[in-house]
């Protein structure tokens, strides 16, 4: 099986963070620090993903605005309906939907829908690192 056919599933390394959108956004950077991740996914009662609240959204939503992540909600500030990918999808399509459109994080589904696992960029970009000659990458400076 090559790196493009991997499936997305195996590369999943940790289990996902997960909370409810009536969470604060305090409580979710305090996890996000604590499992240095840059994101949690906003789920509903079925497991099913109904947001991602990033670095990026703390930076840009919270942050940048002088909110208080102590009283803004999770729902307030995720990105809502996030683009997910099947468990059973390629390493390649996942690469090229995260490149496309410039996802860093992407939550992984099963064919029902529910969360079961997120990657990151760097996750599957993993499997690709053999293929790329660093010596080669030094010459071109």
């Amino acid at each position: 099986m090559t790196h493009e056919e991997l499936p997305v599933i195996s590369l999943v390394t940790k289990t996902p963070i997960v909370f409810k959108k009536d969470a604060t956004v305090a409580e979710a950077i305090r996890k996000m620090a604590e499992e240095n991740i840059g994101s949690v996914v906003i789920v509903d009662d079925e497991m099913k993903p109904i947001g991602i609240f990033t670095e990026r959204d703390l930076l840009l939503k919270v942050c940048a605005k002088g909110l208080d992540p102590e009283k803004v909600k999770l729902e307030e500030v995720m990105t809502p309906h996030p683009m997910t990918i099947k468990e059973s999808e390629s390493a390649k399509k996942a690469l090229e939907i995260m490149i496309h459109f410039g996802f860093r994080h992407l939550p992984v589904v099963d064919s029902d829908g529910r969360l079961v696992g997120i990657i990151s960029i760097k996750d599957v970009s993993r499997p690709f690192a053999g293929d790329v000659d660093i010596e080669e990458l030094h010459a071109a400076g």
